[in-house]
């Protein structure tokens, strides 16, 4: 296998041809790039030949370029400008951005906060790439168990001599919920009634459930399982089962009457979602501010 082909132009060339882009004459180049006239004349030769190509007509009183050479030119401009913007990029990196940060959500949770945070890190002069996953339940956990990031935004580990450091986060109401028009919403429900019904399940995407996923919570022996809680909603919404969800993602629909709280016991709950960062991890400027950012929503101790 062939390896990379090196170019056959260099920077300073490119610099040379865009000064007399924008300048106009060889001799106003030579001042703008703080070269003698010669040197000018001698890179751009250098250039034509490497090239195979005339970039300019030398046979007016002026020198001008050439279609062939404006072409160039203006693609060697905006090649020097990522080079400038890649220079600036190494420039932040070197004062401490990193330059990926992985940031893990449990998918119950609310993103807007979440987004909020990220989006200042989507500023033009911020390098740092920020890569959003969402898991669900042990999934979160795995990830950061497993050492493959440094953050996560979930409801566990609790494990206080845990290395991790963790920061409460705003507490998250769950309710049991049905269609209005399914059976289970007409009136009080028995444990009998939700064994009887069918759960939908939003499955735990720690590989150690890929094969054998966790049952119903609410001993319902039909399960219908799904990827995320957005999903859940609809099938919720279809009148194809009942099942637990984070408050915020259903609350206009029980305020219309879309959506029932179902009278069982229990019928509500409340998560504590924690901040959890390892101690071990090194945060650049973009994982300090984002864990500013969580920090300052504040939550239950």
């Amino acid at each position: 296998m062939n390896g990379p082909t090196a170019p056959q132009c260099t920077f300073d060339q490119l610099v040379v041809l865009c000064a007399i882009r924008d300048t106009g004459s060889f001799a106003a180049a030579a001042v703008a790039t703080h070269r003698v006239p010669s040197a000018v004349s001698w890179a751009m030769r250098n250039l034509e030949e490497s090239w195979g190509l005339t970039l300019f007509d030398r046979s007016r009183r002026s020198v001008v370029l050439t279609p062939d050479g404006r072409v160039l030119a203006d693609r060697a401009a905006a090649l020097l400008e990522e080079a400038r913007q890649l220079d600036g990029a190494a420039a932040r990196l070197a004062g401490g951005w990193e330059a990926q940060l992985t940031i893990v959500v449990d998918g119950a949770l609310p993103l807007g906060p979440i987004l909020d945070a990220i989006a200042v890190l989507s500023a033009p002069d911020v390098p740092t790439r920020v890569r959003l996953d969402v898991e669900y339940q042990e999934g979160v956990t795995d990830r950061l168990t497993g050492g493959t990031i440094a953050l996560h935004l979930g409801f566990g580990p609790h494990d206080d001599t845990a290395p991790f450091d963790v920061t409460p986060l705003p507490d998250l109401p769950f309710v049991l919920v049905a269609a209005s028009s399914h059976p289970l919403a007409a009136g009080p429900v028995t444990a009998d009634d939700l064994a009887a019904g069918t759960d939908i399940v939003v499955r735990d995407s720690s590989p150690r459930y890929a094969a054998n996923p966790k049952g119903s919570y609410a001993g319902a022996a039909n399960v219908v399982y799904v990827g995320d809680f957005h999903t859940k909603r609809v099938v919720l919404l279809a009148g194809g089962g009942f099942g637990w969800m984070p408050l915020h993602l259903v609350d206009d629909d029980l305020g219309s009457g879309r959506l029932s709280r179902l009278q069982a016991q229990p019928h509500a709950f409340t998560y504590h979602p924690r901040l959890v960062v390892r101690r071990d991890a090194i945060l650049g400027r973009a994982g300090r501010s984002f864990v500013a950012s969580m920090a300052a929503l504040g939550g239950s101790p």
